[in-house]
């Protein structure tokens, strides 16, 4: 099993063996992990971040897509459990938010645990039924037509022909991920989250983020932004400030158990 650091599956620019915490990022549909690249600038030292690499992008573009959340997941987890021989927090933004969630509660139903909070951004309660139509398996123009009315992907990639010829696939794998999912199982997640949102987020409301609360069983909290459903990209700064004053209290309350 390949180290943390050769590993394919985690990005990390700024590896630091000797942290208290290991926060894993997992990137929304289309993203990759250099989404989170430069948090470690703007994050407390004590925390080592590390971006969840999928396959069939970036440094692994030529590695096979992974269309399923029970694929993704199985195939996270041979890679993962060995290196969560410390404090993790897990933060997952819409499709991230799905994966993370489901790799979490299997963690747990292995009996790993260590899992001091869970980040949840922009993403509905799993369990709720579908909003809208099925896109993965649309027609070219129609699922362009529909990434367009989406937002997220900018109309100068949209336009370019030959790269959205090699981002589609990803784009439909990840939409696949999501849309093939079904909740199994009654068993909740039992550790703290923080489930964040924005105000202008059209495809995920806010009540239907707020019942993510049925599939907890610790304390959650509720953050809001003034953004769509992008806010972690427009509103970076306060979605950081806020990650670093969660992760610093943790920092603090690690630091006090080292002395006692």
């Amino acid at each position: 099993m390949p180290s943390l650091y050769k590993n394919k599956w985690f990005n990390v620019k700024k590896p630091a063996p000797d942290a208290l915490i290991r926060l894993f990022c997992f990137p929304y549909a289309g993203g990759n992990a250099q989404i989170f690249q430069d948090w470690c600038d703007s994050l407390p030292p004590e925390v080592e971040v590390i971006g969840v690499q999928y396959p069939g992008r970036a440094s692994r573009f030529v590695d096979p897509l992974i269309g399923t959340c029970e694929g993704m997941v199985d195939a996270i987890l041979p890679n993962i459990t060995p290196v969560l021989n410390k404090p993790f927090v897990f933060f997952g933004h819409s499709n991230g938010g799905l994966v993370s969630f489901e790799l979490a509660r299997k963690l747990q139903q292995q009996g790993v645990t260590g899992q001091l909070h869970h980040f949840i951004s922009a993403k509905r309660a799993i369990h709720l039924p579908a909003k809208r139509r099925a896109l993965h398996a649309l027609p070219d123009d129609e699922f362009m037509e529909e990434l367009e009315n989406l937002g997220g992907t900018p109309k100068e990639i949209l336009a370019q022909k030959e790269l959205m010829e090699l981002f589609m696939p990803v784009l439909r794998s990840d939409f696949s991920l999501s849309e093939t999912f079904a909740y199994q199982g009654d068993h909740k997640l039992h550790c703290d989250a923080s489930l964040m949102y924005g105000t202008g987020d059209e495809d995920v409301p806010k009540e239907d983020v707020l019942k993510w609360h049925e599939l907890m069983a610790g304390q959650v909290d509720v953050k809001v932004y003034d953004g769509d459903h992008f806010f972690i990209n427009s509103h970076k700064e306060e979605v950081l400030d806020f990650l670093n004053e969660k992760l610093s209290g943790f920092v603090k309350r690690l630091h006090y158990r080292v002395m006692m």
